[in-house]
């Protein structure tokens, strides 16, 4: 399904989801909503940090990835990352990327923003945040998905403030109808994948990819956009030719 606007300019189509009146969802709707939930809590040193930040924005860069968003049509794209849940998350707002044109200005935002996140490992604060992008009102979206990456399991400690807990998140997101998909670096916590499995993830074709150190990171952020972009039509068949 194409989005009613697809013959309009990238930055048109910002301005239809900004100006969108706030008590109605009836405006257009993109293609797909995609927000990147990135870790940054206290496992992730400040290299790794800078690290994860120049490959995703590589990674939107990438012609494969823009050949990718070019076949899914219209694609907004944010991304938020998180840390400790009792402090605010780092939110990039909505970019629209129209037939693959686009996506420069979030790369270059992703990339140049600097660390303000730290903290215990609230994943459930991540996706809580990235959720709420998704929930804006002047947001509307034939698929919604939240690519979450991250290096340890939910922090669970005794006499903290109030935090929004994973497993809340993750009712959220199936009452939405979004897809968390997961990519984890599991070289410090065997098994992280398969917590991710269990713990994270929801929805329609939601899977996770597993990386055992940083530098494999760069490649597996790409190849999890290709499959979270594409049509799930076009992606089924690419899984099949594998």
């Amino acid at each position: 399904m194409r989005a009613p606007f697809a013959h309009l300019p990238a930055l048109g189509c910002a301005l239809l989801l900004s100006a969108a009146p706030p008590t109605s969802r009836a405006g257009p709707c993109v293609d797909l909503a995609l927000v990147l939930a990135v870790d940054g809590s206290g496992s992730i040193t400040d290299a790794e940090f800078a690290f994860q930040q120049d490959a995703i924005a590589a990674a939107l860069r990438a012609p494969d990835v823009r050949r990718a968003m070019h076949e899914a049509g219209v694609v907004a794209l944010g991304a938020v990352f998180w840390g400790d849940g009792e402090f605010p998350v780092q939110a990039i707002g909505w970019h629209v990327v129209l037939r693959g044109a686009g996506g420069e200005a979030l790369a270059s935002r992703i990339e140049n923003t600097p660390r303000l996140v730290f903290g215990n490992t609230d994943i459930g604060n991540g996706l809580w945040s990235a959720l709420d992008m998704l929930a804006e009102p002047a947001m509307c979206a034939v698929r919604s998905v939240v690519n979450v990456s991250g290096d340890g399991i939910e922090t669970i400690a005794p006499k903290r403030r109030r935090v929004v807990s994973l497993p809340a998140a993750r009712e959220r997101a199936m009452t939405m109808g979004v897809t968390v998909n997961a990519l984890t670096v599991s070289n410090d916590v065997p098994g992280l994948a398969s917590y991710y499995a269990g713990s994270v993830i929801a929805g329609r074709g939601a899977f996770v990819m597993d990386v055992r150190n940083n530098d494999d990171f760069a490649a597996a952020i790409k190849r999890k956009l290709i499959r979270e972009i594409l049509p799930q039509s076009v992606a089924s068949l690419g899984d099949g030719a594998r």
